[in-house]
């Protein structure tokens, strides 16, 4: 028996069949646990003799005592033991000689990434960049819409809320090393490929789990493969794929047995759907009977359907600040050519330019990869972000939509037989535009599924079948969810769009495609409202006649403070005082200055101003006027600290900010009697190096008294400094009235469609009071 092997008794074969069948185990299914053929698990139940080693595997797998199943006496059980196991076997060598021949191989699969638009394959180690994961599935929280919006500001973005900002980020190799079989999640172009192709390449060198062997399989091929040989076998994929590196089945069988490889399987999403059962039921079954090794599984989160028995499942976190850094100096150097010095320099310009308040819509797309990657190509153009930024989103949704999945040839699901790519745009565009009319940036999964089949009732009908051919609206969520990510299921049951950027550009797109005047004054409506801006810079860059809607909003904009008597006063004054300053700008550029120098409304700098003139150069009218506006400001705002604080520092901290302003608007007036005026007040006031109770007590004895003679020597000789006691909606509506027409004048700068004469006519008209307050 020694020479051939080990043979089952008939009472160990009844035993094994038993097992066989509690186990839901087929002779087939057995083999293929074990690695090895079929014709000795049929000869171990026919009860002819079986190689040790397998006949000892086989009895392992069923949970039977090998020494029953052959019947041998309990003597002769550490001499079998040791024939099957015998001391020259060395594990770790053939971990060695099997890395070693498939070095190269790995090399090639994996060592480089094909990006979008480059013609040359780019080195990974060079472009990559490290992944963090969230542990939490952003979708599986459970979340009401009042939770998301708890902390969200629609003038920031989307990603302040976005899941995983408020959870920890696991470094991705971390994840690995601690989850022995994980699934990792994410958005289209989030880097799950990249990722895996990185596990390999460090396992591959040594430089992460040494002892594995690593194996990347793209799913996609897998089943283009069986299908042309009829079978889905992952066992057979990877013995045929080893021997064409020189390994013999056996060793294969052995390290799969052993646990021994790091098992990459990418792409579960891009299996063509009349594949995907059988090819999910393969990796059921083969992650189960080679439960040893090491799995990663990549998939897109909305498209992960089954879920794999023993899998930890993480989420590829957007990109935070540094991630994008690192990204961007890699990207000017490997992608871009440049050398290490010259990348790492226009990396810091994109940086810089990346965090300008201006582009604030475009850095909320560089969180995701694959649309920071579409920004470098548009950048290294002019070394500038682009000023038409319509023509960035429209490329932004066709990467997202179809070119992604069209340059990897990913051929997904149709969702119907009339949902093209132009029908899904005019459904996301339709969506955006009603979903923030309504003030909604979440939705529940039954009221976007509701305003989906009022869209779908509107597709014609164009062959009899169409009616049943015709999607649900479930099926289109989740295909557009799923295929393009542009919509995102944010907590259980509540979507928003993927980026605040897109939701906004679609709206504007809906109004632009539907350019109707009813559209455009309901878009008007909104001008007071700050989070509308971007919906206007968007709708009036891409019409191609955008003169009546400027028109329209001028008017909107006037009308909102034409019945508010002391503001149109204000207004007749600031026409009044720019007539008297002396200068080449424009008119409404100086009354721009005057109406932030009267301090009616807070506003960190001269913004509208500068859009319509740039910087203002040094003019001494304008200088003098606003350093006594200054030296004003700085004297009420001592005098409120005397009254309201007990704080002394403070108050001598405001007593030296008021005499450096003084001084420095007295060097500027020119004026003989005013420059006296002024020289008699500045005499009154206490010292700064005074004690402070003097100082105070000084303050609380003239302050008032000398602030109002201040004022009024500003009025009599600069007709400046007015205490306007505007109440806090007049306040609140001027700061709406200066806001839109900033907004407007972003518009006329931001429209290629804008005649010279238009913007004349717009901008000296801007800032007036109304004809009927002019006429009294």
């Amino acid at each position: 028996m020694t020479s051939q092997g080990l043979r089952a008794s008939p009472e160990g074969i009844r035993a094994a069949k038993t097992a066989l069948t509690d186990k839901t185990l087929s002779q087939y299914k057995l083999a293929a646990a074990l690695g090895i053929t079929r014709q000795p698990v049929s000869k171990f139940f026919a009860g002819e003799p079986v190689s040790r080693s397998c006949f000892v595997q086989i009895c392992q797998q069923l949970g039977l005592s090998w020494q029953k199943v052959a019947g041998l006496p309990e003597d002769l059980a550490t001499e079998a033991t040791t024939k099957v196991q015998p001391n020259s076997f060395d594990l770790n060598a053939l971990v060695r000689e099997i890395r070693q021949k498939r070095l190269d191989k790995i090399q090639d699969q994996c060592s480089t990434v094909q990006m979008l638009d480059i013609a040359q394959a780019i080195s990974l180690v060079d472009i990559y960049t490290n992944v963090n994961v969230l542990e939490q599935i952003s979708c599986q929280q459970w979340l009401e819409i009042p939770d998301l919006l708890q902390n969200f500001n629609p003038q920031s973005n989307l990603q302040r809320f976005a899941a995983g900002n408020h959870q920890r980020k696991l470094p991705g190799l971390e994840a690995v090393s601690r989850y022995s079989k994980l699934m990792v999640l994410g958005k289209p172009g989030s880097g799950k490929t990249i990722f895996l192709q990185y596990l390999a390449i460090a396992c591959n060198q040594g430089e992460f789990q040494p002892q594995h062997i690593a194996i990347f399989i793209r799913l996609k091929e897998f089943a283009e493969d069986a299908q042309d040989k009829n079978e889905f076998s992952l066992f057979k994929h990877i013995t045929q794929e080893f021997i064409s590196c020189g390994v013999e089945e056996q060793s294969t069988a052995t390290i799969l047995t052993e646990g021994k490889a790091l098992i990459l399987l990418d792409g579960l999403d891009e299996i063509p759907s009349e594949k995907a059962d059988r090819v999910t039921r393969e990796i059921r079954r083969f992650t189960q009977y080679y439960y040893k090794n090491q799995f990663v599984i990549s998939c897109r989160i909305a498209a992960y359907k089954y879920r794999f028995q023993g899998f930890t499942e993480v989420e590829v976190a957007d990109f935070d600040y540094e991630q994008v850094e690192a990204f961007v100096k890699n990207w000017f150097v490997a992608v871009a050519h440049q050398s290490r010095e010259d990348g790492e320099a226009t990396g810091n310009l994109f940086i810089h330019q990346l965090n300008l308040p201006k582009n604030q819509q475009i850095r909320e797309l560089t969180t995701t990869p694959i649309l920071l990657h579409l920004i470098f190509l548009v950048f290294q153009v002019k070394a500038e972000f682009p000023s038409n930024l319509p023509k960035l989103y429209e490329q932004v949704l066709n990467i997202l939509l179809f070119r992604w999945d069209e340059v990897r040839g990913i051929i997904r699901n149709q969702v119907g037989c009339h949902l093209t790519v132009d029908h899904k745009k005019n459904l996301l565009s339709q969506l955006a535009a009603i979903t923030f009319e309504q003030g909604n940036y979440f939705f529940t999964q039954e009221q976007i599924q509701q305003l989906i089949t009022n869209y779908l009732g509107t597709l014609p009908h164009l062959n009899p079948d169409a009616l049943q051919l015709q999607p649900d609206s479930e099926t289109v969520l989740k295909a557009i969810e799923a295929q393009n990510g542009l919509l995102v299921e944010r907590s259980r049951l509540i979507y928003s769009f993927s980026h605040l950027t897109l939701h906004e550009y679609l709206a504007a797109k809906n109004i632009v495609d539907n350019s109707q005047k009813e559209a455009w004054k309901t878009l008007v409506n909104h001008i007071n409202k700050a989070h509308w801006h971007n919906i206007f810079l968007l709708t009036v860059s891409m019409l191609t006649n955008a003169h009546e809607m400027l028109g329209l909003m001028k008017y909107k904009i006037d009308i909102l403070v034409a019945h508010d008597e002391k503001i149109q006063d204000f207004l007749i004054w600031l026409y009044d005082k720019s007539l008297s300053v002396s200068t080449n700008y424009k008119a409404v550029a100086i009354r721009a200055f005057y109406f932030v120098c009267a301090r009616v409304i807070h506003t960190p700098s001269y913004e509208l101003e500068s859009a319509l003139v740039g910087n203002i150069a040094f003019n001494p009218d304008l200088a003098l006027d606003e350093f006594l506006t200054s030296t004003l400001t700085c004297a009420v705002e001592l005098n409120f600290a005397v009254e309201h604080t007990v704080n002394d520092a403070l108050i001598i901290d405001h007593a030296h900010a008021l005499s450096i302003a003084f001084d420095e608007a007295l060097d500027l007036v020119l004026e003989p009697e005013f420059k006296q005026e002024m020289q008699k007040l500045k005499k009154q006031l206490p010292s700064t190096e005074s004690h402070h109770k003097k100082l105070r007590l000084w303050w609380q004895t003239n302050g008032k008294v000398w602030v109002e003679q201040l004022r009024a020597r500003f009025i009599k000789y600069r007709n400046i400094g007015h205490d306007w006691q505007f109440n806090k909606q007049q306040i609140q509506l001027l700061q709406q009235y200066y806001d839109a027409n900033k907004l407007l004048v972003d518009c006329l700068n931001n429209s290629p469609s804008v005649t010279p004469l238009v913007r004349q006519e717009i901008e000296e008209t801007m800032l007036l009071a109304s004809l009927i307050y002019l006429e009294k």
